[in-house]
């Protein structure tokens, strides 16, 4: 009966040992075997976003490599906008001056035709001696008109020749700012009704006086209207082109706001890292990169706006579960 007994409980042991080594090597080959690959990797850097070149596509991410070049340096100035070229001071000041010319002209006529009259005893000497105050009287009224035309820097005895345009920007010329534009300048205008869109321009000229009031001179520039959009009289903003500069430009649509400062992104061999540039001005849809970028940098130029959505999905540390 002992023998029994020790031979069913050797049994049992070898039973459990064997069992035990099938549990250890089941745990072996789990430990061994490869993990499941991630759908996504985090980047480690929170301003870089990382995408499949799927995702990429899906998005339509597109990209510009970007170097220096040309780009002009212009001044902004106020303006309105009008049919023809000169101010209303300077076309009231030609009235003025033809209504003077033409009651001067009549005047001389007048007297010349009745002293002929008066000589040969047809008229009284008293209706020359009016006509000779009225002649007076014009004379004067001409000399003050024509001081008043040339005080604004008008010829008013010829007429006022410039080229042919669809509308003009009359601009207001502080006199720090005189020395700066010159006449065939390039010009861009914007008005609020498309303030999506800039007119070119053209500087024709700067008017010869300074205006009294405001102690201005007048920029007469010839803007580029073909469909006759703009409308006289209304408020205009003109950037004159006064310089030429070499430097880095952007299009402005790869720029978005973060804060109070702008953004882009740009293509690094690991994905697209937000960068913080400093803007200068904007000209023909692209802006001046004054810095935060290099030569040869790849700029994101369309789709900027989905990889910011994706770049505020990436958890801070503290707020994972």
């Amino acid at each position: 009966m002992t023998r029994v007994m020790v031979g069913r409980i050797s049994l049992l042991l070898c039973v459990a040992l064997l069992a035990l080594g099938g549990c250890r090597d089941a745990k072996d080959t789990d430990d061994n075997a490869p993990a499941a690959p991630n759908a996504a990797t985090p980047a480690s850097d929170p301003n870089r976003v990382i995408l499949t070149v799927e995702a990429v596509r899906q998005a339509g991410i597109a990209t510009e490599v970007i170097h220096p070049g040309p780009f002009s340096v212009t001044l902004t100035l106020s303006a309105r906008l009008s049919p023809i070229p000169e101010t209303s001071e300077e076309v009231e000041a030609r009235l003025r001056y033809q209504s003077a010319d033409h009651r001067l002209h009549q005047a001389s006529v007048q007297v010349e035709r009745l002293r002929k009259l008066s000589a040969e005893n047809v008229v009284a000497a008293k209706s020359v001696t009016e006509a000779e105050t009225e002649l007076a009287q014009a004379q004067v009224e001409w000399k003050r008109a024509e001081t008043e035309a040339r005080n604004l820097g008008i010829d008013p005895a010829r007429k006022a020749a410039f080229p042919a345009a669809d509308i003009w920007a009359l601009a207001d010329l502080y006199d720090p700012q005189v020395s700066q534009v010159k006449e065939g300048a390039r010009a861009w205008v914007r008005v609020e009704s498309f303030s999506s869109e800039t007119f070119p321009s053209r500087v024709v000229a700067l008017s010869h006086s300074l205006k009294l009031q405001t102690r201005t001179l007048t920029a007469r520039i010839a803007v580029e209207d073909p469909r006759h959009r703009l409308r006289a009289q209304e408020p205009a903003s003109v950037e004159v082109e006064v310089a030429q500069t070499i430097s880095l430009s952007v299009p402005s649509e790869s720029l978005l706001f973060e804060g109070t400062g702008r953004i882009v992104f740009v293509k690094r061999s690991d994905g697209f890292e937000k960068t913080r540039v400093r803007v200068g001005s904007e000209r023909g849809g692209r802006t001046e990169i004054l810095d935060g970028l290099v030569d040869g940098d790849a700029v994101v130029t369309t789709g900027a706006q989905v990889l910011l959505g994706e770049l505020s999905k990436i958890q801070l540390p503290g707020e994972e579960d």
